[in-house]
């Protein structure tokens, strides 16, 4: 439950990835045409609306979501849920393996910006209960300090490992969680990935029972929390419902406690509860919060990256060979204008450097010559006069002998 909203937008928007997907193939192959290949999870005229209308409004995300070896990684792990039995709760889990912020902005591209998804209408499966079936009495101030989910619902969003949720309440009607929850690392081993929000709750006013948690940016997202049965610093038992700009209706049900593990002596008061509401214990799935630590960060992140770079790989032979050979085409040419380029400029330095020294021996020249002409002249004035003292000093003579 603790990103049930992105959960449910990331869900919804995989049509938008798995069209994306289907597009830079026929990009790949030349351009833009009617029958792109659609998603086979999904209708025929949606995956090729949903493509058409991310090449034409926002082929930027797009781009780079392809550009991206996450996001890419992403789009391939989608393709390989195509016809699955379980094929929504494993795009859901691609989605938790490969996240970062180039797939939220293809995402809130592809679904608020653009509106390529249409809104998936809520269904009914997931009703508001009855006024009834909640607790009469109920502060926020119940919920203080570190609670653990212990069991969850909805498979997809409520029963992932470590959820510690350390709550403050700030009044006794509004909630702040600082949420904690692990998504289990494609790498096998004791690898993973911890994730965190923050979410703030407001309680109605007049049903104690019931927490509103609105007014988000991302997709524009609200949750509704329903409690359904609490025992002070024991447990509290949450069923909630949600809509963002993706999906309108989605919903499950968790278990807090303040032990890690559930203790079994409260299923008999849960079971009555979930009854109100026509929910089966049964259906609950218990989490690990024993939130044990990884291996080391250095070697969790290196193992990732040569997994995520591995299923971009792979991602790029789904999407063709044709891409594969272009993109290796297109390296191959950066290389040779590279090569081209550095030659070039070794033979323009070269011929600079000629030119340089070519001016140098012209110049030394000049000067030598410059410098010979000037000895040349001084010499000759020298001797012109030498030769004029000499003729006056012969008159001088002259004159004296008379």
């Amino acid at each position: 439950m603790p990103a049930a909203a992105r959960h449910a937008a990331e869900h919804s928007v995989r049509r938008a990835a798995a069209a994306a997907l289907s597009a830079l193939v026929v990009l790949s192959s030349g351009g833009l045409v009617p029958e792109l290949a659609p998603a086979p999870a999904f209708a025929a005229t949606d995956g090729a609306a949903i493509g058409a209308c991310l090449i034409t409004k926002k082929p930027l995300p797009l781009a780079r979501c392809i550009a991206d070896p996450t996001c890419l990684a992403n789009l391939a792990c989608i393709q390989t849920c195509t016809n699955r039995p379980d094929e929504s709760e494993c795009q859901i889990k691609c989605g938790d393996e490969f996240s970062n912020d180039v797939v939220g902005a293809f995402t809130k591209a592809a679904v608020s910006d653009s509106k390529c998804v249409p809104q998936r209408q809520d269904d009914g499966a997931w009703p508001v209960p009855p006024e009834s079936a909640l607790v009469s009495r109920f502060s926020t101030e119940q919920l203080e300090g570190d609670w653990y989910i212990s069991a969850g619902l909805n498979k997809a969003f409520d029963t992932f490992d470590c959820q510690l949720h350390k709550f403050t309440a700030p009044t006794p009607t509004k909630l702040v969680g600082n949420l904690q929850w692990r998504i289990k690392d494609p790498i096998a081993g004791s690898n993973f990935v911890t994730r965190y929000t923050v979410q703030e709750f407001v309680q109605d006013e007049k049903q104690p029972g019931v927490l509103y948690n609105h007014d988000n940016e991302f997709l524009h997202y609200q949750d509704d929390w329903y409690v359904l049965a609490a025992k002070p610093q024991q447990y509290v038992l949450v069923y909630y419902r949600g809509n963002n700009d993706a999906w309108d209706g989605y919903g499950g049900a968790v278990v807090y406690t303040k032990e890690p593990a559930l203790p079994k002596q409260y299923i008999p008061e849960l079971r009555t509860a979930l009854a109100q509401v026509n929910l089966k214990w049964d259906d609950f799935a218990l989490t690990d919060n024993s939130c044990k630590a990884p291996e080391s960060r250095l070697e969790e992140f290196e193992k990732d990256l040569v997994f995520v770079e591995a299923r971009a790989a792979q991602g790029l032979q789904v999407i063709g060979k044709e891409v594969a050979k272009d993109a290796l085409a297109v390296e191959q040419e950066v290389v040779k204008d590279l090569v081209i380029a550095e030659k070039e400029v070794v033979k323009d330095v070269v011929a600079v450097e000629k030119e340089v020294v070519k001016d140098l021996v012209i110049a030394e020249k000049e000067v030598v010559k410059d410098v010979r002409a000037v000895e040349r002249e001084v010499v000759k004035d020298a001797i012109a006069v030498e030769k004029e003292a000499e003729t006056d000093l012969k008159g001088l003579a002259s004159r004296l002998k008379r």
